[in-house]
């Protein structure tokens, strides 16, 4: 296998990447959120009298650390607190409901979850309650209940009366005040002992089958891969910048385009209280954003409110140039379509930069792939390797891989020579450039985000009336893909579909929730001999529909 690329000359672990930064950028401004403004030097010590706290509560190396909190200083801090004293990470989404939280805090077997009250209106007290049976029942602070046997700290960041919660940040520095024995000296030698081939993160993403998997990669993969898109669209920045991510810190997108590449050049981060395109934009006006990271469907309420506004917001896309250097603009049959990536692989496994202009011939590439990691393209069947520009299944290998699927074995997933099969049909051509087809299953992909229709299609089976349910992507210019279904009611019975998307929005994160919701009978979905539902048929059915 091929060499891992260079790093800078630290053992590449959370703590001495932090290390490394708050040696070279201390007085430098890292973290804005509203009034607080935090340099590298003061976010770490912020940061270091939280980790003191969840030393004392007894969090320690491996102990598995959620975090439930919306993009601001607080969550780098509390996930910085967690992560440089070698606990494993859990970042989860806002977007949880009740039974989406529940099974990720059990699947994860969370020792010590970091919670936010509420946010945009949303009570996560009361969320949580729901997602833990038997947790409003707890009259102390030290949880124990049959249903999330692993469970045991609470920590809520906000106003929460509740006699299992743990008083947020404040509660952490007073444990940290009152257990002297663990100090500054302590917190060094803790550091010490984490490794690069400790784990470090988890991050749930949605699989083939019914229920999400969590990715768990080590400290050397995610701080390794980070530094290596640095030279790629994806982790352009400069010291001077100041970025607002619009992709959130429990997802890649936060972590790999936004968080890490500031963090190595020294960058400033910059939260807003909200995701509201006013409040975006407000903050972006206030704080002279220079950088500004979004999904496409985010970016054109923003720049329609701009504009609206008389607000050019050209100089904030400055990472996006598709120019020559005359000013002209390079056509899109000449430059990287994007940068194929996924959860098991930290982000892109390939490489390039927007304002690169290729040969004709290299029109519509994904990129080429970044050195240490390997690609190749299998028959889908036979599993024999294919010659190049012949469509099949992509394999990848290297050093950016994923540990595994938590609570499944290396084996499952990977095969004996370490190659992963990835589910997506490809092409490399003899320049080594990639080209994407299209997934070998079902998996949508919305916004970013995987979507899986037996995830989706499972709840809705548990809803009076409907009989079957289908769930499809249709091609959207601005998610990539759009959520679809399709439900039949029972004999009968008669389903509403306003009221289905209400009972989703309960039960699900938004957006797994269709954004197209079809009733109809049997005989007009397209079938197989065998009665199977013909997803392409089906797919080209809807799509014209929505036309």
């Amino acid at each position: 296998m091929e060499a891992i690329p260079h790093f800078p000359d630290y053992p590449p672990t959370l703590p001495n990447m932090m290390g490394n930064a708050v040696e070279r950028f201390g007085d430098r401004e890292f973290l804005v959120d509203g009034p607080a403004r935090l340099t590298y030097r003061q976010a770490d010590a912020a940061s270091a009298h939280l980790a003191r706290g969840l030393l004392a509560l007894g969090v320690g190396k491996a102990t598995r650390v959620a975090v439930v909190l919306p993009d601001c200083a607080d969550w780098v801090l509390a996930w910085w607190a967690a992560a440089r004293i070698g606990a494993l990470t859990i970042p989860l989404s806002t977007f949880f409901q009740a039974k989406e939280l529940g099974w990720a805090l059990k699947e994860a077997d969370v020792d010590t979850l970091i919670i936010v009250s509420s946010f945009l209106g949303r009570d996560y007290v009361e969320r949580l309650e729901r997602a833990v049976p038997g947790l409003a029942e707890q009259r102390g602070t030290r949880i124990a209940v049959p249903g999330h046997p692993y469970l045991r700290n609470v920590v809520v960041f906000g106003d929460c009366s509740r006699p299992w919660a743990i008083k947020g940040a404040a509660a952490l520095r007073a444990l940290a005040d009152a257990t002297p024995a663990m100090d500054a000296a302590f917190l060094a030698e803790v550091e010490r002992q984490v490794y690069p081939a400790d784990l470090f993160i988890g991050i749930c993403t949605s699989g083939s089958t019914s229920q999400p998997k969590i990715v768990v990669h080590t400290h050397g993969s995610v701080i390794r891969i980070s530094h290596a898109f640095l030279d790629s669209s994806l982790g352009q920045m400069s010291p001077d910048d100041r970025n607002y991510s619009g992709m959130p810190l429990f997802w890649l997108g936060g972590l790999n385009a936004n968080l890490f590449p500031a963090i190595f050049k020294g960058a400033c981060m910059v939260f807003a209280p909200s995701p509201k395109p006013e409040n975006v934009l407000d903050v972006i006006v206030r704080e002279k954003v220079t950088r500004a990271m979004m999904w496409p469907v985010q970016y054109k309420p923003l720049t329609d409110l701009a504009a609206s506004r008389g607000i050019d917001l050209t100089p904030t896309m400055h990472h996006l140039h598709v120019q020559r250097a005359d000013g002209s603009t390079i056509p899109p049959e000449r430059r990287i379509v994007s940068l194929l990536g996924m959860t098991e692989s930290f982000g892109p496994h390939g490489q390039g930069t927007w304002d690169e202009e290729l040969p004709e011939k290299n029109g519509g590439t994904f990129g080429r792939r970044l050195r240490g990691v390997e690609r190749k393209i299998v028959d889908p069947r036979t599993r024999r390797e294919l010659p190049p520009r012949q469509d099949g299944e992509l394999m990848i290998r290297g050093f950016s891989m994923m540990q595994g699927y938590y609570k499944r074995e290396r084996a499952d997933t990977f095969d004996a020579d370490g190659w992963f099969a990835t589910g997506d049909t490809c092409a490399i051509d003899e320049d080594g450039h990639l080209y994407f087809r299209g997934r070998l299953g079902d998996m949508i992909k919305t916004t970013g985000a995987n979507v899986s229709p037996l995830e989706v299609e499972a709840v809705m089976m548990t809803y009076p009336g409907v009989a079957e349910a289908v769930v499809v992507g249709l091609p959207d210019p601005e998610r990539g893909e759009r959520v679809a279904a399709v439900v039949i009611a029972r004999e009968g019975e008669s389903v509403d579909p306003h009221d289905l998307r209400r009972r989703m929005l309960e039960d699900m994160s938004s957006y797994k929730v269709p954004k197209d919701l079809f009733v109809m009978k049997y005989d007009e979905v397209p079938r197989t001999t065998t009665g199977k539902v013909h997803r392409i048929q089906l797919k080209e059915l809807l799509a014209r529909r929505q036309a």
